[in-house]
C-alpha cells in the first residue's frame, strides 16, 4: 500500500502540513481572484461570495451523489437523502474500483457547479447592479444569508440542518495515508492556476482597462460609450461561476454537505482580508496575500496553544487568530492602504514585445540626434 512519507520537524509533520497547507491556499486562491476581478479591478463589493460556493457545492453534490447511485445500481427506495448513511460505504467501495466514473462525475459536478453559480449571479446582479457600493454590499450580504437559511430549511436538497454525505469521488487515489489528499491537491492546482491565468490575462487585455474605467468613473466609462451595467453584470456573473466551482470542489474533497459546510467568515470575510492583505487590483499581489493568509491561519492553529500560558485568563486560545489578523489587517491599512503589493497598470503587450518598441524608439532618437543640423 503506498503512503504519503511522514518527516517530523519540531512536532510538526511537514508533508502533512505542506499538503493541507497547499489544499487550503489552491481553494483560498481561486475564490480570491474572483473578489479581485470583482472589487479590486470591477468595483463591486460582493459580501456575499459564500451564496456562490454553496449553491454550486450544493446542487454538484446533490446530482453527482444520486447520479453515481443510479449508475452503480444501489437501491436507496426512493429516499437518497434517507438511505445514503447506509450505502455510503457500498457507493464508495465501487467508485474506488471506477477511476473514470469518479473523474468523470468530479468533473460534471464542477461544471454543473459553474452553471448554478452563473444563473445565480445573474440573479442576484438584477436587483442589486445599479445599487450603490454600500448597499449592493449589503444586499448581497443579506442574500447569501438567506440562502444559506434556505438551505437549512430546505432538506430534499442536501437533508437539511443534517446534511448529508457526499460519495467520495476521489476513492480511486488509494487507501493509504495522505494519497488521496495529495490527489485533492492536484486537482485543485490546477483548477487555481487555471483561475489565475485567465484572470491575469483579462486583467492585461483591453477589457482590464475598462473594468478600470468603470471602477474609477462610470460616468466617463458612459461617455465612451461603455455599458457599465452590462460589465458589471457579466463580472458578477463569471466571478460566481469560479466560486461555484471552488465550493463543488471542496464538498467533494470533505465528502459531505451542509450549510454550515460554508460560513461567511471563510468564505466572505477572510476572502475580504486576503485580497487587501495581497493587494486589490493586483493579482500578484491577492496570490501573495492568499498564501501569506493560509500559512499563518495554519500555523497558529499549530502552535496557539503554546501561548495559552501567556494569555490573560480573559483571553481565550481559540480567538487567538481572529485577534492577529484583526491586528494584522489593522496596520496593513494604517501603513500600506494598498496591500503588499500595491496595484500597477497592466501592460497589455508582452515584456518582450515592449522592450523591443523602447529599443526601437531609442535607437531612433540617438540617429536624430547625431544627424547634423
Amino acid at each position: 500500500m503506498l503512503n504519503v512519507p511522514s518527516v517530523v520537524f519540531l512536532g510538526i509533520d511537514v508533508v502533512k502540513f505542506a499538503v493541507n497547507l497547499g489544499t487550503a491556499y489552491m481553494l483560498f486562491l481561486a475564490v480570491s481572484l474572483t473578489l479581485n476581478l470583482e472589487a479590486g479591478y470591477t468595483g463591486v463589493p460582493n459580501f456575499g461570495k459564500v451564496m456562490f460556493l454553496a449553491g454550486g457545492a450544493a446542487v454538484s453534490a446533490s446530482v453527482c451523489g444520486r447520479l453515481a447511485v443510479f449508475i452503480l445500481g444501489i437501491n436507496v427506495h426512493g429516499d437518497y437523502n434517507g438511505y445514503i448513511v447506509t450505502v455510503i460505504n457500498q457507493v464508495n467501495a465501487s467508485l474506488s474500483q471506477n477511476s473514470v466514473l469518479c473523474v468523470e462525475l468530479i468533473l460534471l459536478g464542477t461544471l454543473l457547479a459553474a452553471g448554478v453559480g452563473a444563473i445565480m449571479g445573474f440573479l442576484a446582479s438584477y436587483p442589486a447592479i445599479r445599487l450603490r457600493e454600500d448597499y449592493l454590499g449589503m444586499l448581497l450580504l443579506a442574500s447569501a444569508q438567506f440562502f444559506q437559511i434556505f438551505l437549512g430549511a430546505y432538506a430534499p436538497l442536501i437533508g437539511g440542518t443534517q446534511g448529508i454525505s457526499v460519495p467520495n469521488f476521489f476513492g480511486w487515489a488509494g487507501s493509504g495515508i495522505g494519497v488521496r489528499d495529495v490527489a485533492v491537491l492536484g486537482f485543485l492546482t490546477f483548477f487555481a492556476i487555471s483561475v489565475f491565468v485567465f484572470v491575469e490575462r483579462v486583467a492585461r487585455s483591453p477589457l482590464g482597462r475598462t473594468l478600470r474605467a468603470v471602477r474609477d468613473n462610470e460616468l466617463a466609462s458612459r461617455a465612451l460609450g461603455k455599458n457599465d451595467v452590462a460589465i458589471r453584470r457579466n463580472v458578477i456573473v463569471i466571478a460566481a461561476a469560479i466560486s461555484a466551482m471552488a465550493g463543488a470542489l471542496l464538498t467533494f474533497q470533505v465528502a459531505s454537505v451542509g450549510p454550515g459546510t460554508w460560513d461567511r467568515v471563510t468564505w466572505t470575510f477572510w476572502i475580504w482580508v486576503m485580497v487587501i492583505i495581497g493587494g486589490s487590483g493586483n493579482n500578484r499581489g491577492v496570490a501573495l496575500g492568499a498564501l501569506s493568509f493560509a500559512f499563518l491561519f495554519d500555523m497558529i492553529d499549530q502552535v496557539q496553544f503554546v501561548f495559552q500560558p501567556y494569555l490573560p485568563d480573559f483571553v481565550d486560545v481559540n480567538f487567538l487568530r481572529y485577534i492577529l489578523f484583526a491586528a494584522l489587517l489593522i496596520l496593513i491599512l494604517a501603513f500600506r492602504p494598498g496591500g503588499i503589493l500595491p496595484e500597477k497598470s497592466s501592460p497589455t503587450l508582452p515584456k518582450r514585445t515592449l522592450h523591443g518598441i523602447m529599443g526601437r524608439e531609442n535607437a531612433k532618437g540617438e540617429m536624430d540626434q547625431k544627424e547634423p543640423a
